[in-house]
């Protein structure tokens, strides 16, 4: 029997790690879970709140002393001015976020500008709600940015949302202040919703600055900005993210929403996360600096050949490489299953837009020594060759 579901494709994601059994411990440059362990504050919170029963319902919406730390955190760190803890809500991590403000902002045959290449969970989340994604090119030319006067162009009467993910997951792009700018001009023209997601907000590299686009006069009213303390804070698996949303949306995502997708986050989870927010933040920069180590490794490895090249990411922890002469006449896919062969596991581009068949995402959240590794087995076996 024919259904929407049918237009949400599985994940290429899922696809690699199906290919990946058969390999014995492949240099991991395929994923985005972190090699770095959670904090060993964020552990003990954890244990303390189970061994103390913190484990029944608790409010919907989240802990509210979380969400008066989350609030504090907007209002410092990214300036969003969050003047009411109840705008916060406690997801499980920030794809159960994006599923509730998709839920929350869309009817049927809405359009939602997406980025392309796109997160894969972005345009799925969309369709769930019955949207229609809208891709708007990322240009390697300008740093994965857009052009602006292309993405305005994409706006018809049927455009509801702008979506943006700065910085950027697969090619590291970053926005700019002036692109934000210019972006929040557009969302108040075309009267747009805007949904930020920004689940690698700490992590930018070479003095750049994040800029939350809701901290932008006049935008914290039409943005749902969705985070999460995967990436901070290395809780991947504890699936512990958050949204900050107008004062006109309080009783649709909290009370309404999260309740009948989750009925809320478990408690010990949200106390391990106050334990985060309260605790030393020195681990932020540790993994920031980290990663920004591990670019430097992949980039050099890379350069000792010709074949495979990757502009250099400004943000997040991944570098999408263009793969257009080591791939040849061949699949992408048959080129990640050759590199599995070499014990390399990479993301073919076309998880992320089906017109990105010569790209690869390389992922730094894996260990520096195998990054390099991987980048060196890359450039040996993926053979010479000119950049396209």
């Amino acid at each position: 029997m024919a259904s929407y579901l049918d237009e949400v494709p599985l994940s290429g994601i899922i696809r690699i790690r199906d290919m990946m059994y058969s390999v014995a411990d492949p240099f991991r440059l395929d994923q985005g879970d972190v090699s770095f362990d959670s904090p060993d504050t964020v552990k003990s919170a954890m244990v303390r709140a189970i061994a103390e029963n913190k484990t029944h319902y608790v409010l919907t919406a989240g802990l509210p002393r979380l969400r008066e730390l989350i609030a504090a955190k907007l209002r410092d760190q990214n300036r969003v001015p969050v003047e009411n803890p109840e705008d916060v809500l406690v997801t499980n991590g920030g794809i159960h976020g994006l599923h509730i403000i998709c839920q929350a902002l869309l009817e049927p045959g809405d359009e939602v500008l997406v980025p392309d290449p796109e997160w894969p969970p972005t345009a799925g989340h969309v369709r769930l709600a019955h949207g229609v994604p809208v891709p708007c090119p990322l240009h390697e030319s300008r740093g994965w940015r857009y052009d602006l006067d292309e993405l305005e162009a994409k706006i018809t009467p049927e455009t509801r949302v702008l979506y943006l993910n700065s910085p950027n997951n697969p090619t590291g792009g970053l926005l700019t202040r002036t692109d934000l700018e210019r972006l929040a001009a557009i969302a108040t023209e075309h009267d747009l919703w805007v949904i930020s997601d920004e689940a690698y907000d700490p992590l930018v590299y070479d003095g750049a600055q994040h800029v939350s686009i809701a901290s932008l006069p006049g935008m914290a009213e039409r943005t749902l900005s969705v985070f999460t303390f995967s990436k901070s804070y290395a809780m991947t698996g504890w699936r512990v993210g958050y949204v900050v949303s107008p004062p006109a949306m309080r009783n649709v995502m909290g009370p309404l929403l999260a309740f009948y997708t989750t009925h809320g986050v478990f408690p010990s989870a949200q106390i391990a996360a106050l334990a985060a927010v309260t605790g030393p933040q020195d681990c932020v920069a540790t993994m920031r600096d980290a990663y920004h180590q591990r670019r430097r490794l992949l980039l050099d490895g890379l350069a000792a050949g010709s074949a495979v090249w990757a502009p250099e990411p400004k943000g997040a922890f991944y570098a999408f490489a263009n793969v257009a002469v080591a791939r040849g006449e061949r699949d992408l896919w048959a080129l990640a299953d050759e590199w599995l062969g070499f014990g390399v596991a990479a993301l073919p581009g076309t998880a992320f837009g089906p017109e990105f068949g010569d790209w690869v995402r390389l992922s730094l959240a894996t260990r520096a020594d195998d990054v390099a590794e991987a980048a060196r087995r890359i450039a040996q076996h993926a053979g010479a060759g000119a950049r396209a």
